[in-house]
């Protein structure tokens, strides 16, 4: 039994947003009505490297669930808009490592839900839970799709037959989704789950290139690793750090920039303290980092006076903000701007 958790912190990459706008572009939803039903707009899905937060992905997921059924077709593959997945994971020494990999790096494409699988007598039995949505099988057709399409790529002309099992009503056009697996799911059943036979899952796969299967795999984990650290909740913190020394009505004070931050995540300074040693940091290790990089930008960005810079950035004096600059760099602030206008010039 999977324990319940928070949507918090739970992300979506937003190239799955741009893929569920176009789908819903198709059925007669425009870009103004599906922004508005959504919260997600052109903006947000124009970063690749984007992330979108669960709760919008989820009013996504019931906007695009309750359209006509669109069949999809092969450059709908996921694998297409996320090549360090798709090169670890069509890259593989039998199917077994394949599916392995597409587990392990799946939160590429989302940390929303969760999908189980497990094999017995020859048979992979995979199951999708929904965990905020559980009786949309739209999400459990779109992630069975791509574990199709990834075993179909290792099948050897099995031609590997799928058998469907669905929560929910069945969608109108359902046999666009018989034609997803090969055989026609059932729909109002107790969980969504998709079972295939593979007496091939550790046949050695005749593609498989060993010379670059390290470089895949550094390059999928690094991606992976960009993005869960970029989720982490010191992030967050140094992100809430960055914003409230940004503003010049702030009150920079080390207390007084905690409390700020205890009220903005509504939590204690005990478990901000507790949470960010957990991830090998602490807030004032953070503190310090944050104001190091902002008085960095306006050194090399602003003409601001060395004063202007230090009480910006929540030093007590400009002989305070020297002394910790000169610490950390071995120069004074002065001599840091001049060589850096000398290379980059003055942007302000």
């Amino acid at each position: 039994m999977l324990a319940s958790t928070s949507m918090a912190g739970r992300t979506v990459s937003n190239r799955v947003a741009a893929l569920l706008m176009q789908y819903a572009e198709k059925a007669g939803v425009g870009p103004a009505e599906f922004a508005n039903r959504t919260g997600i707009g052109a903006a947000d899905v124009a970063d690749p490297a984007g992330r979108i937060d669960a709760e919008r992905h989820r009013r996504t997921v019931e906007l695009c669930a309750g359209l006509p059924l669109q069949p999809l077709k092969d450059e709908d593959a996921v694998f297409d808009y996320f090549p360090e997945l798709g090169n670890l994971c069509l890259n593989g020494r039998n199917l077994r490592e394949a599916l392995a990999a597409f587990t392990l790096c799946r939160p590429m494409v989302g940390e929303f839900d969760f999908l189980l699988g497990r094999h017995a007598d020859g048979v992979v039995r995979i199951e999708y839970v929904a965990e905020f949505a559980p009786t949309n099988n739209f999400q459990a057709m779109s992630n069975f799709y791509m574990l199709s399409k990834l075993v179909r790529a290792y099948d050897a002309g099995i031609k590997t037959r799928f058998e469907v099992e669905l929560t929910g009503n069945e969608p109108a056009a359902a046999r666009h989704v018989g034609e997803m697996f090969g055989s026609r799911p059932r729909f109002g059943c107790a969980a969504n789950r998709m079972y295939f036979a593979a007496p091939h899952l550790d046949a050695p796969f005749a593609d498989y290139n060993a010379k670059i299967a390290p470089m895949l795999e550094r390059q999928a984990r690094q991606e992976l690793d960009r993005i869960q650290r970029r989720h982490r909740f010191s992030a967050n913190v140094e992100s809430l750090i960055r914003e409230l020394i940004a503003d010049p009505s702030s009150d920079l004070r080390d207390a007084t920039l905690l409390q700020h931050i205890c009220a903005r995540l509504d939590t204690s300074r005990w478990s901000i303290n507790r949470r960010l040693q957990e991830e090998g940091t602490t807030f004032r290790e953070l503190e310090l980092e944050v104001r190091l990089d902002e008085s960095r930008r306006l050194l090399r960005d602003t003409q601001l006076s060395l004063a202007e810079i230090s009480d910006h950035t929540g030093f007590a004096s400009q002989s305070a903000f020297s002394r910790f600059f000169r610490a950390q760099h071995g120069m004074p602030p002065q001599t840091w701007r001049q060589s850096h206008r000398d290379d980059f010039g003055v942007r302000a």
